[in-house]
């Protein structure tokens, strides 16, 4: 899973304006390990992994009824006539072709499914992490997840987050 692409949106968040004049207060967060730490996270990972299964099963079918139908080219493409081994060869083209069109729908499938779950999640995250900094006065809380240190210091606010979450 790609959770660091779905994180990125709040790399830096601003949150709140100035705190007593001019005075900042900075804080940070590993956005990424309370997204994954989310009790719905899990069930989220359930149902993709239960539609890649159902998905892994139509490929496997799929790619075994090509195998077939090669090893039977293989065996008899010799002493068929050429208008039988042209159509078998135009099948097993058909076949592969489907084959492969198959398998760029079920990763498509697979990422908007992905996209679809985690987006409120990602939002309930967001949401939380904004409530905290406007409640706490910050200027600005910086996702430490990204990998990117903006700043060096300030507060942890991680455990702010958990708790707006219920978590």
């Amino acid at each position: 899973m790609n959770i660091m692409k779905h994180i990125a949106l709040f790399a830096i968040l601003s949150v709140a304006g100035w705190n007593q004049g001019w005075a900042q207060k900075f804080g940070h967060v590993n956005a990424q390990e309370i997204l994954l730490s989310l009790p719905e996270r899990a069930d989220a990972q359930q149902k993709i992994e239960s539609a890649a299964a159902e998905y892994e099963g139509e490929l496997t079918r799929m790619q075994s009824e090509l195998e077939t139908k090669f090893g039977e080219y293989q065996a008899k493409a010799a002493t068929w006539p050429d208008a039988i081994r042209q159509q078998k060869e135009r099948e097993l083209q058909q076949l592969d072709q489907g084959l492969q069109e198959f398998g760029m729908t079920v990763q498509n499938d697979l990422a908007v499914m992905e996209q679809n779950l985690l987006a409120p999640m990602i939002e309930r995250v967001s949401n939380a992490i904004e409530a905290v900094g406007k409640e706490q006065g910050f200027t600005y809380i910086f996702d430490a997840s990204t990998g990117v240190t903006l700043y060096n210091g300030g507060t942890d606010v991680g455990d702010l987050v958990r708790t707006k979450l219920g978590m």
